[in-house]
């Protein structure tokens, strides 16, 4: 199945229609997030010079210290990545991982429909030489571990965090716990599928007017899926993978705190926790390349609970988003223009 491993993401994911209405959906999101996000600030007069005095009197000694947090929260990924693929090889994290990791994340700056993820893996499966599914299953294990992460960091922040609405509060949380349920069922599947799937077919049998062959379907579906993870049925591994999500979302939120830092915003623990589970959430949304809009409009939603100046809230979730962008872009540029020279890569117009 090596043949699996040349596929093209960009010619799997055609220009059709649906995709181009895609696009044009996410543009509009960006726009009506970033006008949402600064709307208040048009009836200021000064509203603009002061944005500007929070970019000159800012902390940019906080610059290196994100950019190094960076790098450790791309190696942790990087290694994560290597425990999640040891079922079909050993992988250094640097060398073999880190490469593809960048890429996926620097083209998602740049692209649309998160064409990233899918270059992400298309360039691992030809360096490597293995079938293109190995690469987008792992990927799918990725998102379950940061999914518990990002529900654990926000749970523990909306029950210590002061100042926020009871009933926004309560809201959120219950949103909160209804995604760890949703996260902790997905861990379940994967390390204990059997009893799972015995449990879902149980549940599809006392569905009124479901067809039996519909529900043996999706319980088919459900047992070959868990086969390719098979990399989690090692509870030490999954024990593992889990501590180095909570390390990973846990640099994410000193990147959030050090961005708030960095303007004089109030910049507590628990106000971090709730501020970086936010946009975890909030980019899952489609909207334009680099999530522009969409962050100022979760930046300004949630701080506006801990603080009356705007301006340096949309400033600081500006130096947030292009602190990490710039170096992300460059080092998935760099990386593709490699992979691309090694024949690791190959960028076909689609059709």
């Amino acid at each position: 199945m090596i043949a699996d491993a040349t596929v093209n993401p960009l010619e799997q994911k055609r220009f059709s229609a649906k995709n181009w209405l895609k696009i044009f959906i996410g543009l509009l999101i960006s726009i009506g997030s970033l006008w949402f996000a600064v709307r208040d600030l048009f009836g200021a007069p000064d509203a603009w010079d002061k944005i500007v005095t929070a970019f000159r009197e800012a902390r940019y000694v906080s610059l290196p210290v994100i950019w190094l947090l960076l790098f450790v929260f791309y190696w942790l990924k990087a290694f994560r990545w290597k425990l999640l693929l040891s079922p079909v090889g050993h992988f250094h994290p640097l060398r073999d991982l880190l490469g593809p990791i960048m890429i996926g994340f620097g083209f998602n700056n740049l692209l649309p429909l998160r064409i990233g993820e899918l270059l992400r893996c298309h360039a691992f499966a030809r360096q490597q030489r293995l079938p293109l599914t190995v690469a987008l299953s792992s990927v799918i294990l990725e998102r379950i571990m940061d999914g518990m992460a990002i529900v654990f960091y926000l749970s523990i922040g909306l029950l210590f965090v002061q100042g926020l609405d009871p009933r926004v509060q309560r809201g959120a949380f219950i949103f909160s716990v209804a995604a760890a349920v949703v996260v902790v069922s997905c861990l379940v599947y994967v390390i204990w599928t059997k009893p799972f799937v015995t449990f879902v077919e149980r549940v599809l049998g006392r569905v009124p007017f479901l067809p039996t062959v519909v529900s043996r379907k999706i319980c088919t579906i459900l047992e070959e899926g868990a086969q390719r993870l098979a990399s989690l049925k090692a509870p030490r591994l999954v024990m593992l993978m889990l501590m180095i999500s909570l390390v990973k979302w846990g640099i994410n939120g000193l990147l959030v705190l050090l961005s708030l830092w960095s303007f004089g915003l109030p910049h507590s623990l628990s106000i971090g926790m709730v501020l970086m589970g936010a946009i975890a959430f909030g980019v899952a949304i489609p909207s334009s390349p680099g999530y522009i809009g969409v962050m100022q409009l979760i930046f300004m939603s949630v701080m506006q609970f801990f603080t009356l100046d705007q301006e340096s809230v949309l400033a600081a979730s500006i130096y947030y988003q292009f602190s990490q962008w710039i170096p992300v872009t460059l080092a998935g540029l760099i990386y593709g223009i490699l992979f691309l020279w090694r024949g690791d890569l190959k960028l076909t117009p689609p059709a």
